[in-house]
């Protein structure tokens, strides 16, 4: 599990954050209250936004239907808490799984005939 090397450490937390955005899975948001907030980190505005110069992360919960915004600045810590949904599925294996279907595919055919 990734986690800051100092939780609070600004640097750390936007490093973690960019690297929980490219994350497939959900991650755990500690904030500096205390209050862990899990969920999938859908939007991140480093630069805030031009109505809003607040840097702020946007997360999908499972309990709510419209995302949560929680500042840059609320965030303690970040944890990958969740599967990356997407871990050991390269294109390489895709292709190699399609190469399969087509060959049993037409070796069906072929027995069909």
């Amino acid at each position: 599990m990734l986690a800051a090397s100092q939780p609070g450490a600004m640097s750390d937390i936007s490093a973690l954050i960019d690297k929980a955005f490219d994350y497939r899975g959900d991650v755990t948001l500690d904030l500096k209250d205390g209050t862990p907030v899990v969920g999938y980190l859908s939007n991140r505005y480093p630069n805030g936004t031009p109505s809003d110069r607040t840097p702020r992360v946007e997360m999908m919960l499972a309990d709510r239907a419209d995302k949560l915004v929680i500042k840059y600045a609320d965030i303690a810590n970040v944890r990958f808490t969740g599967e990356d949904t997407a871990a050991g599925k390269s294109w390489e294996e895709w292709q190699a799984k399609q190469a399969a279907k087509k060959a049993a595919e037409a070796k069906q055919a072929k027995a069909n005939n």
